[in-house]
């Protein structure tokens, strides 16, 4: 995933400004969407920082994004503003991108506005974001170091000056996500027991160590030694200001939380699904709307995974058996595989080698596949990089960040060492295709060269189409031939798809059929074949952020639909490459826009 929950930060933040200029014709469309985008663009910190942006003569570096309660009201009532002056453009009297770019703003919206609805929505839009003030994974107090240490570059004394500077600001950020907190656990929203003390793990890992020693310092002083032209004298300066800011600011408004934390982690609220919450129906609805891009409900998606997690299995089964392994179930074979030697990375400093060097050998592999299926390829280099040692206990097995649009940062794809179990020589490749290229950096990096689109058709990534995308690339390259030879990263590719399966039965099984999270494990484990650690924390994720587990099979089912239904329309017309690149030079759309587009195209193809 692009945890990439990162490049869906974005939605976080954006069309939340009112433009002062109604739009009522279609040629102001576009302008009126970018004013919209770009006005809060200019004055999110973060959401800048993470995008690249620079040399605008607008300088918020030093700054942190505010979320304090007062930005709840703001943030309803200019969204609706938003919507309100789209909706006076007459669609009818749209031609060309004009037609995606009102399909992807209006979706935008209304999905955003309903899931701001309930009274305990938080001081941040869902999009992307956690639900709960504070969770193991995606909320702002586990993320924020990573953000300071992946997003904020240090690269002359400017840049380290506001590196401090945000360290300060630490402590107002994390009090007003406690407000949050505060907020909805009047309105009985705690987080998941679980969620709540890996937070705190986290925290208290955090503030016990010595500032000087603290991530936060710690990631600022390797920046810092990079930064030849500042004098050492300077360089000890600023890495003193630093420590002082977190003995001051940081670590005492963490503890702050941690304290607040541990008052509801000892009533010991539980672990539930949404169905427990005020208003969490309705909020879940809102989620798989906002998630899928679909109007399909739960007791249909739910239905849509368990038919094909019964098709994959009997696939897997066939190929289990030409290798040889014929007894148990499906699950219970793949178990075996998880632990088999034979597909394992050692745990040492060569193993960890030997695993990013086979990463970019699966890259390499690919690469001469490429012209005969991708006419448009991102211009962006692609890195590969560990997660952090300190994030590997939270982070997930791997994710992608996406390249700043400056030019100053590359597309990353992150591997956690943390579980090599995790990461097997069988299933490294589909992680690859997935994570990397074909996947999230094709999408994600191509879309920010679409220079003539809008920002936000430029930076948005809805999640049904970019992880949607990414399981049709793991597809893709088995139609490449990539397993030609490896009958093991097949049977790692089908099992992937699986896991994407259950997850649809798994997310709506949690969230509205009142599954327990034991019946979602054992359910996992029985399917999957996973360790029974992995597959809590993938259990627990879902607890927090209801409704992404389902946008990836959702997206890839319509994606291979789209292209099947093309195929059949053209016959011998059909190009695969013309095909990929109309889906990604349209950016990432809502999957009824992604409909929309590849109909037209056909019907012009056609002609």
């Amino acid at each position: 995933m692009p945890r990439s929950v990162l490049t869906l930060v974005l939605a976080a933040v954006l069309g939340i400004a009112a433009s002062a200029v109604a739009a009522e014709s279609p040629d102001d469309l576009r302008a009126m969407i970018d004013r919209q985008t770009m006005e809060e663009v200019r004055q999110n910190p973060e959401l800048r920082t993470l995008l690249g942006m620079s040399g605008d003569g607008i300088d918020l570096s030093g700054q942190l994004t505010d979320v304090g309660l007062p930005r709840r009201a703001e943030l309803r009532a200019r969204m609706q503003h938003n919507l309100d002056e789209v909706m006076r453009v007459d669609p009818a009297r749209l031609t060309g991108q004009d037609r995606w770019n009102y399909g992807l703003v209006v979706w935008f919206y209304r999905t955003q506005i309903d899931l701001l609805k309930p009274d305990w929505a938080p001081a941040w839009m869902p999009a992307g974001a956690s639900t709960y003030a504070v969770d193991q994974l995606f909320s702002i107090p586990v993320s924020l170091p990573g953000f300071l240490e992946n997003q904020h570059a240090v690269r002359d004394e400017a840049g380290a000056v506001s590196y401090v500077s945000r360290l300060h600001a630490v402590a107002t950020k994390i009090d007003q996500v406690r407000a949050n907190f505060d907020l909805q656990a009047k309105q009985g929203v705690l987080p998941p027991q679980t969620a709540m003390e890996g937070a705190a793990s986290q925290i208290r890992m955090l503030v016990s160590r010595d500032p000087a020693r603290s991530p936060l310092v710690t990631s600022f002083e390797r920046k810092l030694a990079a930064v030849k032209a500042l004098p050492a004298k300077r360089r000890d300066e600023l890495l003193a200001q630093a420590v002082e800011a977190v003995r001051v600011d940081a670590n005492p408004a963490y503890a702050r939380l941690l304290a607040r934390l541990n008052e509801e982690i000892a009533k010991k609220p539980g672990d539930h699904g949404m169905w427990a919450l005020p208003d969490g129906k309705a909020f879940y609805d809102a989620s798989l709307r906002w998630n899928t891009s679909t109007n399909l409900d739960a007791d249909r998606i739910h239905q849509m995974g368990v038919d094909e997690v019964a098709r994959i299995e009997r696939e897997m089964d066939a190929r289990l058996r030409a290798q040889g392994r014929t007894e148990g179930s499906v699950g219970e074979r793949m178990s075996a595989l998880v632990t088999d030697p034979r597909f394992q990375y050692d745990d040492t400093e060569a193993g960890h080698a030997e695993l990013i060097a086979d990463i970019r050998r699966n890259l390499a592999k690919l690469d001469p596949h490429v012209p005969a299926y991708f006419g448009r390829t991102p211009p962006q280099p692609l890195d590969v990089r560990a997660v952090p040692k300190e994030a590997e206990a939270n982070a997930p097995g791997a994710y992608y960040i996406q390249p700043a649009m400056d030019g100053s940062r590359p597309g990353i794809f992150f591997v956690n060492f943390g579980n090599l179990k995790a990461n097997t020589r069988w299933s490294l490749p589909t992680l690859t295709y997935h994570e990397g290229s074909p996947g999230h950096h094709f999408q994600i990096s191509i879309a920010q060269t679409l220079t003539d689109l809008p920002m936000l058709r430029r930076s948005l990534n809805p999640s049904a189409f970019t992880e949607g995308w990414a399981l049709y690339a793991e597809q893709l390259a088995s139609e490449m031939g990539l397993y030609r030879d490896d009958p093991w990263g097949d049977l790692g590719r089908l099992r992937a798809e699986l896991f994407r399966s259950v997850r649809l039965v798994v997310d709506t099984g949690l969230h509205r059929k009142r599954w327990t999270p034991q019946q979602a494990i054992d359910y996992m484990r029985a399917h999957t074949g996973m360790p029974e650690s992995e597959v809590r924390s993938e259990v627990f994720r879902y607890l927090v952020q209801p409704g992404q587990a389902c946008s990836y099979k959702i997206g890839h089912l319509k994606f291979v639909e789209l292209r099947e239904r093309a195929r059949t329309a053209l016959g011998d017309r059909f190009d695969i490459r013309a095909f990929h690149d109309l889906v990604l030079g349209n950016g990432a759309v809502p999957l009824a826009v992604l409909e929309a587009s590849v109909d037209d195209w056909i019907a012009t193809q056609r002609r």
